[in-house]
This record gives C-alpha cells, structure tokens and sequence, in this order.
C-alpha cells in the first residue's frame, strides 16, 4: 500500500447502493429515519476515538456534533438512536475495540472522517433535491461537508508511526471501511414496517 487513502477504493461509501440510492431520491422517509438512528449508534463514538488519540478539543466539538446529529435523526423521524441491526452493532463493537488504542484509532477515525467531507456533500445534495418537502435539520452535513483539516491531521498522524503501529493504524482503517459499508447495507436491506 503507497497510501492508507488507497484503502477506501473498496469501500468508497459513495459508491455504496444507499448513498447512491439517497442522491436518486429512493429512499423512503422510513429508511432515511432508519438511517439516522442507527447510524447515530456510530457518530456518538467519534469523540471517543479523538479522545484516544489526545485531541480534546476535537473531542467536544464531536460531542456537540453528535446532538446535531441527532437533530438530523428527529427532523427525519426518527425517535431513538440505538443499534438495532446486526451489521451496525458489529460497526459499533469494531469502533469501541479499534478506539481502545492510539495507532487503531488514528486508523478508525480516518476511515471516517476522510470520507465525510465528500459523504456530507452528497447527502446535503441529496436533501436539497430530492427530500426539501421532509424539512430535515441539515446542520450536521453543513458542519462537515467542507471539513478537510481533520483528515488531513489524521493522515500526518499516520505517517508518523513506526512501522509496527501503521500497520495497525492500516488494519484498523480497511476493518472500520468495510464495516462502514457493511451497516450501510444492513440500513439498506432492513425490512420496515
């Protein structure tokens, strides 16, 4: 591997049938409140991998992200954010282990956070075009869509390891990527009432 940003090739989550789906205006309001409460189960972790990794500051910024995810998730109907699906609850299990040291969660964070500018883009778009009549609460994506300083922090971060503890920080990544896509298709195929 030249670059751990190679490792999203795979798993580029705009390639991913929901988000490609979301940005055709197919989703359901049922799925996009799915979505939002099950995918909130993943964001309210984020400050926890900051915090891991010594950037506090950073940390409560993604505290105060979180609740305005969960406007999103209220805004779109949805009523609990929890971690019902089993592909989010193996997301959620991934992102507490990857968390619990400095190199893996150096690699989980960038696994999400240098896809979010772009994710957060789209799915703005996608709001704008296709769901405006649902009056979802756009902040978070507002908040994210031109947010490329926390990848890039990541990524020097990650160049900085020794050879062992990249290596750790590459394994963490490729896992959290392919989990990422994993509860996007558990979201996707779920069966709503």
């Amino acid at each position: 591997m030249n670059s751990i940003s190679e490792l999203f090739i795979k798993y580029h989550l705009l390639q991913h049938p929901f988000y490609l789906a979301w940005n055709e205006g197919k989703l359901t309001r049922e799925q996009l409140a799915l979505y939002a409460c099950e995918y909130g189960s993943f964001i309210s972790l984020i400050s926890q991998g900051w915090e891991q990794i010594g950037q506090q500051d950073i940390a409560k910024e993604e505290i105060a992200h979180y609740a305005l995810w969960k406007n999103f998730a209220g805004s779109v109907g949805g009523d609990r954010i929890g971690d019902n699906l089993p592909a989010v609850k193996q997301l959620v299990r991934e992102t507490k282990l990857h968390y619990s040291t400095y190199a893996s969660a150096l690699g989980a964070l960038f696994a999400f956070e240098a896809q979010q500018p772009a994710t957060a883009t789209s799915k703005l778009n996608g709001l704008r075009t296709h769901y405006s009549q649902w009056n979802a609460d756009e902040t978070y994506f507002k908040v994210h869509e031109n947010d490329l300083t926390e990848p890039a922090m990541l990524e020097e971060k990650i160049k900085m390891l020794n050879a062992s503890d990249y290596a750790i920080a590459e394994s963490a990544c490729a896992a959290t990527c392919k989990s990422l896509w994993d509860a996007l298709s558990g979201v996707m195929d779920a069966k709503l009432n």
